[in-house]
């Protein structure tokens, strides 16, 4: 870690406000981003990350030097954003348990072709169950047994919506390209 970000953890740890300004300057915008990635919408993910920021500033105990601080408060933001996502929208049922095998892709993949401001304009308008498993898979880098964990559901059923997930992806995707 650099040298620092551990002065500045230690400040903020004694309650310095210039610390918790400075570490808060130094991580909001990957924070917000992954937030971002999340939640969907500008407004939501700057509150949720202005949460997850307080989590990390009153939970200073549970960080252990040997730990990557950057990861452990990653975590925290993520975490924060898919509670929030939960919170604010009723379609979380998406996130459910039940676990159906999807058909097969009906787009072929190759025929689309793909920009990152296609994504991440396709991913905005996801329905939020679906947004939060693929974010969590694509963006943050979590496997199948981790996202399962988070989300207090089971493996195949966060497969299966994943699948599901890329596919309404697809779907908008190309009705964005027709249209």
């Amino acid at each position: 870690m650099e040298e620092t970000t551990a002065h500045l953890i230690e400040g903020c740890r004694k309650g310095s406000r210039s610390a918790q300004l400075a570490l808060y300057k130094q991580f909001a915008r990957r924070l917000y981003v992954a937030c971002l990635r999340i939640v969907g919408n500008a407004p939501e993910a700057e509150e949720a990350m202005q949460d997850a920021f307080l989590k990390v500033f009153t939970r200073l105990d549970q960080y252990h030097d040997g730990q990557c601080f950057e990861a452990w408060m990653h975590r925290i933001a993520v975490h924060t954003a898919i509670d929030y996502v939960r919170r604010q929208t009723p379609e979380a049922e998406e996130l459910s348990d039940n676990y159906i095998e999807p058909v097969t892709d009906e787009i072929d993949e190759e025929t689309i072709r793909y920009s990152v401001d296609q994504v991440k304009k396709a991913c905005c308008q996801l329905p939020a169950g679906y947004r939060v498993i693929l974010s969590l898979y694509l963006f943050e880098g979590y496997d199948m047994e981790e996202i399962a964990s988070i989300l207090q559901i089971k493996p195949p059923s966060v497969r299966s919506q994943y699948l599901r997930a890329k596919r309404k992806l697809l779907d908008i995707i190309a009705a964005n390209q027709h249209g």
